[in-house]
């Protein structure tokens, strides 16, 4: 028999596959509870049943394998023995004889066969030996109990069993919640078109699916949940609706008259990075990177558990200065509203000053929340302003504020584009009506030339070195010692193309062109 180490528990919870098994007992349960249940909840059902089999499997393995070796006991032949001394090996008694050697008194030695052909000889009936006073046991993927196994195991469990339910066609996932699909009630297209025409009258939405049922004559008090239920299933199947609810929380919107930037990325958050895993790079670099607040820079995984924040500053770029968005990262990531299955969700701003409210949306696939290009415009905002936003007790509801100033002039590196389409930065004395990064601040006086360049920038495959260089000189000439930091070039290069830290950072690591003088300075070499 083969006994579980420690390494193999681990190995067997972190190489847990889901097989047909798993999804019948799931489809079961759900037919039973007839009640929709999230991911979480389906997992601990998943591990409930592995550890119940394990459980099963291992008292019939112990049964098969037989008893602990201890000298004290005496051992018929054809009894089972496990050896935990012998690396848990485990043999049968072929046979017994009388023990001789007068210092231990009467006892007897067994002749035990292992599994591996070996034959050794063991005493027994032994009363004095170190071994008796040994108690064994075995470590098995079952000995954790359900809470312990998601704890260290659920990210791993649930992102198997999420693509594993994806692939099946009895269980249909609606929002962030799995039920029968067999059980649904029908929902005509009648109702559906009259959904669209109560939507269309407001503009839209968002409509919750309770004022929904009522709007289409189909509550029931009775069976309330399952109809719900089945009328999110029918608008989720129908190209014309988008549930954009936060977690929990099913509200509908007519597709059609969503914003443009919510349906569609804005040519200045365009990029073709890759976000990567924050263990690829070094803890100072981290801590450099995180600091830009990009979304960009690191992976988000929905199905992690992330430290909670309740306010987070934002030093704004200037792609999402010019879009009117938030970027959504690690750091903002537990403040705004999640949806495991929603790509976009309906949210509002609350301005902490004035207490305006603004509506905006969370889009979830791209990493970005829009929806504040006025806002922006309003407090006189430049690229560099700092955005402070804070969770509350609504999901839907974030607080947003800046540092705000009196109108102060500082000299800040201005962007200035000349009637060729080139630009050129100076440091200018400008305006400030709220705190800001120093490094990241620009202020652009001319925002339609800028637009126009990106536009003509757009369908043109420039390399980011050339860009990287033609900005270097830029920002050279506004240093005495013509050096240049990583924070000031990543803003400037974001003035002209969408780029992350992480590209910009490996750009001037891999070429000769750029040394790195210490504490994140830059300078042309001398070539």
């Amino acid at each position: 028999m083969a006994w579980h180490s420690k390494n193999n528990i681990a190995n067997y919870w972190k190489n847990l596959t889901i097989n047909q098994s798993d999804l019948n007992a799931l489809t079961n349960h759900l037919f039973e509870t007839e009640s929709p249940e999230q991911i979480d909840e389906l997992a601990m059902v998943l591990i409930n049943n592995r550890l119940n089999e394990i459980k099963a499997e291992e008292e019939l393995k112990q049964e098969e394998a037989g008893f602990f070796y201890h000298p004290k006991e005496t051992y018929p032949v054809s009894t089972k023995l496990i050896f935990p001394e012998q690396d848990w090996a485990s043999g049968t008694v072929t046979a017994s004889r009388e023990g001789n050697n007068p210092i231990h008194g009467d006892f007897q030695v067994i002749t035990v066969a292992f599994e591996n052909g070996d034959q050794k000889e063991f005493a027994t009936n032994l009363a004095t030996h170190p071994l008796n006073e040994k108690t064994y046991t075995k470590d098995s993927a079952g000995e954790l109990d359900a809470d312990s196994v998601m704890q260290q195991f659920g990210v791993h469990i649930k992102r198997q069993l999420s693509q594993a339910l994806k692939n099946q066609n009895e269980l249909v996932l609606i929002g962030h919640s799995w039920f029968p699909k067999s059980l649904l009630i029908d929902v005509g297209v009648g109702a559906l078109n009259i959904a669209e025409a109560v939507l269309d009258s407001m503009d839209g939405g968002p409509v919750g699916v309770d004022e929904l049922l009522k709007q289409l004559d189909m509550a029931d008090q009775e069976n309330n949940q399952l109809i719900a239920f089945s009328l999110n299933y029918a608008l989720q199947e129908d190209p014309r609706f988008d549930e954009v609810g936060s977690s929990g929380v099913f509200s509908w919107f007519l597709k059609r008259l969503e914003p443009k930037a919510v349906l569609e990325v804005p040519l200045y958050l365009h990029s073709e990075s890759e976000a990567l895993e924050r263990e690829d790079f070094d803890p100072e670099l981290e801590k450099l990177f995180s600091e830009l607040v990009d979304e960009l820079t690191w992976v988000i995984d929905p199905l992690e558990k992330y430290e909670p924040v309740k306010k987070v500053r934002i030093p704004l770029n200037y792609p999402h200065w010019r879009a009117g968005s938030l970027p959504i990262t690690p750091e903002t990531y537990t403040i705004f509203p999640s949806a495991l299955q929603s790509e976009r969700i309906k949210i509002d701003f609350v301005d902490e000053t004035s207490k305006e409210r603004i509506p905006a949306w969370v889009v979830r696939p791209h990493k970005y929340v829009t929806g504040l290009n006025d806002w922006y415009e309003a407090q006189n905002l430049i690229p560099g302003s700092v955005i402070e936003i804070s969770s509350t007790k609504d999901p839907g509801v974030i607080k947003i504020n800046i540092e705000r100033k009196r109108s102060n002039k500082e000299w800040i590196k201005t962007v200035l584009v000349g009637a060729d389409g080139g630009i050129v930065f100076a440091l200018l004395r400008q305006s400030i009506y709220a705190g800001f990064n120093d490094r990241m601040a620009i202020a652009i006086p001319d925002v339609k030339g800028l637009d126009q360049i990106w536009e003509n920038r757009a369908n043109k495959d420039i390399p980011l070195k050339a860009d990287v260089t033609r900005l270097m000189h830029e920002l050279s000439k506004l240093n005495n010692q013509a050096h240049v930091h990583f924070v000031d070039l990543y803003a400037g290069i974001n003035v002209l193309r969408r780029v992350s830290p992480q590209d910009l950072y490996l750009t001037l690591n891999e070429n000769e062109e750029y040394t790195h003088i210490g504490d994140n300075y830059y300078h042309l070499s001398a070539a």
